[in-house]
């Protein structure tokens, strides 16, 4: 094979590739949407993935404080018939933990849209620093 066609092969099937390798991402929910569903008993657990000290400065009401490089090894202490929700303050922490449970095979994952920061931009209530 002359190297202009290896060349052209490489660039057919390396998008392809790196499609099937990308990390999945768990779909979002609005902050506006989270509480409603908190309202009326359908939403996914939140956990709040920021570190404890973050979390101590105030969280939404009812979070639960795992840290995402934690997330895996403690998901067993959630009961979360509805699914888990995940934040941090703007979504990348949240992101690798999502990314993890569903490496492990968990379908109800969702990710809080802007994290905390949106949470609050929208006026939703906020669990004061402790």
């Amino acid at each position: 094979m002359r190297a202009s066609a290896l060349v052209a092969l490489l660039l057919l099937t390396t998008p392809v590739l790196a499609r099937a390798e990308a990390p999945q991402e768990a779909p979002s929910i609005e902050p506006i949407e989270l509480s409603a569903r908190r309202s009326q008993g359908t939403a996914p657990v939140v956990i709040d993935v920021r570190t404890a000290e973050e979390y101590a400065q105030g969280h939404i009401p009812g979070a639960v404080n795992i840290p995402f490089d934690e997330v895996v090894s403690r998901i067993s202490e959630i009961e979360a018939p509805h699914g888990v929700a995940l934040y941090c303050m703007v979504g990348p922490r949240a992101r690798k933990g999502e990314a993890a449970l569903l490496d492990l095979g968990f379908s109800k994952v969702h990710h809080l849209e802007g994290g905390l920061a949106a949470w609050i931009a929208a006026g939703l209530p906020l669990d004061p620093a402790e």
